[in-house]
């Protein structure tokens, strides 16, 4: 695989970056990174242009949490991941309901073409997502990016050495 030339990593948060819990991770107390996911972040940000973390967040849109909570969350979690020379360049999210059908929330596209939209030169055909739900997997299909899917059997830790290795 790393014969071709990939020049931007999306990334979905939960389940890829975190473990999952029941509900929604509101507080960094709760936010546990997956094994190895903090150093092979900071792996691929030698590797790849950019890393883009892409995630729907509808805690948000059922009051669960606030913005400022998620700001926070996230604030502390690139901090973890800079602090091993791993880069995030940036975080797109939808905090809407599942059943408002907006354009951000994955399956569909949104998120994407937003960070296509503040970064030009993003060509999605030399883009990976990874995500460990279908949701995932259909959002970067249906902008042609190559996507992975992970779960806790094939993390991103096993990915990337995978990746990395070929």
């Amino acid at each position: 695989m790393i014969n071709e030339k990939y020049t931007t990593l999306f990334l979905d948060r939960d389940g890829v970056i975190n473990y999952k819990i029941d509900g929604y991770v509101q507080f960094f107390s709760e936010f546990k990174f997956i094994k190895d996911v903090p150093e092979s972040i900071a792996r691929l940000s030698d590797y790849f242009e950019r890393i883009i973390i892409v995630t729907n967040q509808q805690g948000i849109g059922k009051k669960i949490m606030t913005e400022n909570q998620l700001f926070t969350l996230h604030d502390k979690m690139i901090s973890e991941i800079n602090k091993i020379g791993g880069e995030i360049e940036k975080i797109y999210y939808c905090l809407h309901l599942e059943s408002e059908n907006c354009y951000c929330r994955k399956p569909k596209s949104g998120m994407l073409l937003k960070a296509k939209e503040d970064f030009p030169d993003i060509d999605f055909a030399k883009s990976i997502l990874i995500g460990d739900s279908d949701t995932d997997i259909i959002a970067a299909k249906n902008v042609n990016i190559k996507s992975i899917q992970v779960s806790s059997n094939y993390t991103l830790s096993h990915w990337t050495k995978d990746f990395l290795s070929d």
